[in-house]
């Protein structure tokens, strides 16, 4: 749950404490709660999902049932010699190929256990065509939009997303839904979504809301996450800072944590 320094008790324990709440910091800690953990999450901005929430959101892992969908004929040896040619020596060719390995089974593990979702876009090419064993489609996994209604209050916790991906004021659109609204006068189909997404959105405003419930792209993968974090429980603190390390015989045993607005300037939190 979203909470304050203050709330958190003297002697309180975690199993797993992660700084940082962009989308690396959100799903380790959500891999961690899928595991059985119990998890602190800290952020030291008002707003979670970092620089994630205004990106693209897309998510690069080959050999995933969705890319498989798109483009059957792909294959981890292309792959493999895509990131070999991409990253060349700045990484190990071990982690790389772990990566490989574990890429589509951490995917099938969020979407069986969490509410993230992805989908691989019928044409999402690798950005270095030049390199050998790229592809046009099947690695690049976008989020599912989002009804963020289903977060509550906490829905105004995620980042707002840049204006070059709102229209109106702040109804965010990804490039499926420019390409309906670009056609909502030639397909009925393509008329049936402009209006639905538009009918949301007035509703929104009409509400009070400052921005749009409906969340795709970077804004739908952070509010996908974080819907899921509180499912599970995971304990979350925003303006709170990570300022130093807790240590004992067999290494650190906690974080000290501040705070920007309680009198719990400082605490320690045992890491169990």
């Amino acid at each position: 749950m979203l909470r304050d320094l203050a709330d958190i008790a003297d002697g309180s324990t975690y199993d797993v404490i992660v700084a940082g709440a962009g989308a690396a910091g959100m799903a380790a800690a959500l891999f961690a709660a899928i595991a059985g953990q119990r998890v602190l999450l800290i952020e030291r901005t008002e707003y979670l999902g970092g620089t994630s929430a205004l990106s693209g959101g897309t998510t690069w892992v080959p050999g995933t049932p969705e890319g498989k969908a798109v483009n059957p004929d792909d294959t981890r040896a292309a792959a493999s010699a895509f990131l070999t040619g991409v990253v060349g020596n700045h990484s190990d060719a071990t982690l790389r190929e772990a990566f490989l390995d574990a890429g589509p089974a951490a995917i099938a593990t969020l979407e069986a256990h969490s509410e993230v979702r992805f989908r691989a876009y019928p044409t999402h090419p690798d950005y270095e065509q030049q390199v050998v064993g790229a592809t046009m489609r099947g690695r690049a996994l976008e989020p599912l939009p989002f009804d963020g209604r289903a977060l509550g209050p906490a829905l105004h916790a995620i980042r707002p997303p840049i204006p070059e991906f709102t229209i109106f004021g702040g109804m965010m659109v990804d490039r499926t839904d420019i390409n309906h609204l670009l056609s909502l006068t030639k397909s009925v189909k393509s008329f049936l979504h402009a209006a639905k997404i538009l009918a949301n959105y007035g509703r929104d405003r009409l509400s009070g809301s400052k921005r749009g419930s409906r969340l795709v792209m970077g804004n739908a993968l952070i509010g996908r996450l974080l819907a899921s974090l509180l499912e599970r429980g995971v304990d979350i603190l925003r303006e709170t800072e990570v300022t130093g390390f807790e240590r004992d015989a067999s290494g650190v045993s906690g974080v000290v944590a501040e705070s920007r607005n309680t009198a719990a300037k400082h605490r320690p939190i045992a890491i169990s």
